[in-house]
């Protein structure tokens, strides 16, 4: 027993020169496995754990307290103290299994056990400490390589997981594809349908600017007409009633262009085509050449029919007053020798001059009214003179015949101072009233005509784009 307990006590004895050796033991790790070998070993059989203190052969004194149990310190055969046991590292996979990640050799005191579950190992509760020490049996190659490889079932599964789950994305991407083309199809078709519509609207509205020149050709045949001519031809009569029976249709033509510039205005925003946005931009300026050419066609006639007129009047009036002069002078010449028959001849002529100085001064007062740009005054004063004088010609040549000599004298006196300052009234004229009102109305009318040429111009070149773009619309 002595020698028992001799070797006991040499087993359990640390050298001091072995300090931060290999050959040093930890006493609390030794200390741990003890108790926990301790521990259930009593709670195996029943019994409380032994103090850590009543272990015998602790600096060599007595007896073990309990003959038969394993020492602690009774190590195996091998020299190298084992190393601390760790946690082993590892994952554990779907199926609950745990597999290790570390090297075979990664632990220090040979192969650590195979793992069976998480955090726990395959060596029983109640086998001998002497395993965790490095003193039992080392595991085969096998057994190592097993606890880190991945078993071939788990790899083919998530091979099949992996591949399910590309199937699944591309599937998802396929449908998102094919939502996303429909979608896009869809919209596309309906973009074209909205379009077809708004260009259907927009030919409407260049319908009804066609039929709004229905009313504006003809004006527009009516004012070249007094452009280009002015107010030397024509009968004002009928350019008036022409006028006056085409303005109702002009109104209805407004109209047209009012409705078709609603029309155009409502779909241009919404026309993408380039084409069609040029389309409705030129119907737009269609619309404001002919409004302006109907502003600017009215302006001119609203001139040139009133001169037209006038000049007709100032023709009319210069023609009795050139015959009413001639008579006046023929009457005066039949009185080169005074019989009553000279005379009654010369009374005669002086009747018929006095009913056309009297038509020339009408025509030219209407002139004037007609007209009142062209200033007639002067022409009226020297025709009221003349019409004066003849009255005092004819008392003259009735007192003669009536042998009223004073009167006769008297009259002749006036005839002839009347007659005088007529002359002298003639003489201020700078030209014959024919002459006054065609520039007179040129002046007045030069920019209307400009602005109407020019509109006219526009709404030309604005046709021309819309009737191909109405033929590239089979209309």
């Amino acid at each position: 027993m002595a020698k028992r307990g001799h070797k006991l006590s040499h087993a359990a004895h640390v050298k001091r020169a072995t300090q931060g050796t290999s050959n040093e033991l930890s006493f609390s790790v030794l200390d741990a496995a003890r108790e926990s070998l301790d521990g259930g070993t009593e709670k195996r059989s029943g019994r409380r754990a032994r103090p850590r203190g009543a272990m015998s052969g602790r600096g060599g004194e007595g007896p073990l307290a309990k003959l038969g149990h394993i020492p602690l310190f009774t190590l195996g055969g091998a020299r190298k103290p084992p190393s601390t046991p760790t946690k082993e590292r590892g994952i554990t996979l779907p199926s609950g299994e745990f597999v290790s990640t570390e090297s075979p050799s990664a632990a220090r005191g040979g192969a650590l056990p195979p793992v069976t579950s998480r955090g726990t190992s395959s060596r029983s509760a109640g086998r001998a400490p002497s395993s965790v020490l490095g003193g039992g049996a080392h595991r085969s190659a096998a057994d190592c390589g097993s606890s880190w490889q991945v078993p071939a079932g788990e790899v083919a599964r998530r091979k099949s997981q992996r591949r399910r789950h590309r199937l699944a994305v591309a599937a998802a991407v396929a449908a998102g594809a094919v939502v996303a083309v429909g979608f896009l199809g869809t919209l596309g078709y309906s973009f074209i349908q909205a379009q077809s519509a708004l260009r259907g609207d927009l030919a409407v509205a260049l319908g009804a600017i066609q039929r709004a020149d229905e009313g504006i050709l003809p004006m527009d045949s009516q004012v070249t007409t007094r452009i280009n001519e002015g107010v030397e031809s024509g009968d004002p009569a009928q350019a008036r009633e022409e006028w006056d029976a085409l303005s109702p249709q002009v109104d209805q033509s407004l109209e047209q262009l009012q409705e078709a510039r609603a029309a155009v205005e409502a779909v241009q925003s919404s026309l993408v085509d380039a084409r069609d946005k040029e389309a409705a931009n030129r119907a737009l300026a269609a619309i404001n050449a002919r409004e302006n050419m109907i502003e600017a066609g009215r302006s001119i006639m609203a001139t040139a029919l009133p001169a037209l007129s006038a000049q007709r009047a100032t023709e009319d009036a210069w023609a009795h007053l050139l015959e009413a002069d001639s008579l006046s002078r023929d009457a005066a010449a039949a009185l080169s020798t005074m019989t009553r028959d000279t005379v009654s001849d010369s009374m005669a002529k002086s009747e018929q001059a006095l009913a056309g100085f009297i038509a020339a001064r009408d025509a030219l007062t209407q002139a004037a009214q007609d007209y009142p740009a062209v200033d007639f005054s002067p022409y009226l004063a020297y025709l009221d003179l003349r019409v004066d004088s003849q009255y005092a010609a004819i008392a003259s040549d009735q007192a003669y015949l009536a042998r009223d000599k004073a009167t006769m004298s008297e009259q002749n006196a006036r005839y002839n101072e009347l007659d005088a300052q007529a002359a002298a009234a003639a003489q201020a004229f700078e030209a014959n009233p024919t002459e006054l009102v065609g520039p007179s109305c040129d002046r007045a009318t030069a920019d209307m005509e400009a602005a109407y040429s020019s509109e006219r111009l526009q709404a030309a070149d604005a046709d021309a784009f819309l009737r191909d773009y109405l033929s590239s619309l089979g209309n």
